[in-house]
């Protein structure tokens, strides 16, 4: 049986659509699954539809206390799919629509490739368009440097290599690591890898999960034969002073953590984040309110990853 996860916060009516999107697109008739909802302590309680749904056979709803990210809060809904005895996993952004028989075709890849940990399937936007964001190989301290910052615009080649540009996205072929928006793991996989590494609130997710697949031996492959959309925005929004705080936060983390970066080796790094973010303060005022915040949050971050180097 494979636990399809789908992680809410303030998006109840994208995750309704989501699993609609789901029961229109899979008899279930093929392969047994299980909806997971976990909502991440939304502000607004869950509506009476998704109420109703949670009542029906095939489906758990799980309530967290407070916001604990995304890693921690699919994690609540990993450990307990695995307790009903789910073996794969399904993991999704609430704002992702199903084509037909998307998460079957994910479930027979994965159990006629057992050398594929994780597959992730292709992305469409909402206007339709291919999302070219597989990342090809391994983000190292020369990829956040080259590619995840402008000086992109001076390596042109690591960055087509780095997101798989130069790759055929109508082919099948293996990568280093999915975006975390929608991608099905394996049950090795689920019992070797996972759950989620909860350092990170949100963002570097795809970074660490491709690094500790590395270490366990397993591959990850980009399948187009499954086709989802995705409605960019709807889980994260457009870029917000707290967003990326988040991602400043857990870039830090990661390049401790996953790279074992020395402090000098992050500092340039983490200077160009604040800088970037005091240009932001020029041009909004909601980052210039959030600035406090942000140096505050950052500052203790990376002093709690340096503390001993």
């Amino acid at each position: 049986m494979i636990g399809i996860i789908i992680l809410n916060y303030i998006t109840w009516a994208d995750t309704e659509r989501c699993v609609h999107s789901i029961l229109e697109t899979e008899s279930g008739k093929d392969f047994a699954y299980h909806i997971y909802i976990v909502d991440n302590a939304s502000p607004d309680p869950a509506p009476q539809s998704i109420q109703e749904l949670c009542c029906q056979d095939g489906f758990t709803y799980i309530q967290s206390e407070r916001n604990i990210g995304y890693a921690a809060g699919n994690n609540l809904g990993i450990r307990q799919a695995i307790k009903d005895g789910c073996d794969g996993i399904l993991i999704t952004n609430s704002d992702v629509c199903f084509t037909k028989g998307c998460i079957s075709k994910m479930a027979v890849y994965l159990q006629t490739h057992p050398e594929a940990g994780i597959v992730g399937p292709k992305i469409l936007d909402a206007d339709g368009n291919l999302q070219r964001s597989c990342l090809c190989r391994r983000t190292g301290l020369k990829e956040k440097y080259l590619v995840r910052t402008r000086l992109n615009i001076f390596f042109r080649r690591q960055y087509r290599t780095y997101f798989g540009l130069d790759r055929d996205y109508n082919e099948t072929f293996p990568v280093y690591a999915v975006l975390g928006c929608c991608f099905m793991i394996s049950p090795d996989c689920v019992r070797d890898v996972f759950p989620f590494d909860e350092g990170t609130f949100l963002y570097e997710e795809e970074y660490i999960v491709g690094i500790r697949m590395e270490w366990a031996g397993y591959e990850t492959h980009y399948y187009p034969e499954c086709v989802i959309r995705h409605l960019h925005g709807s889980s994260t929004g457009e870029v917000k002073p707290f967003a990326y705080m988040c991602e400043t936060v857990s870039e830090i983390y990661y390049c401790r953590k996953y790279l074992g970066a020395a402090r000098w080796q992050v500092i340039p790094l983490y200077i160009y984040r604040v800088l970037k973010y005091n240009i932001k303060c020029m041009r909004s005022r909601e980052f210039r309110k959030y600035s406090r915040e942000f140096r505050r949050k950052t500052e203790s971050a990376f002093s709690h990853a340096f503390r001993t180097g």
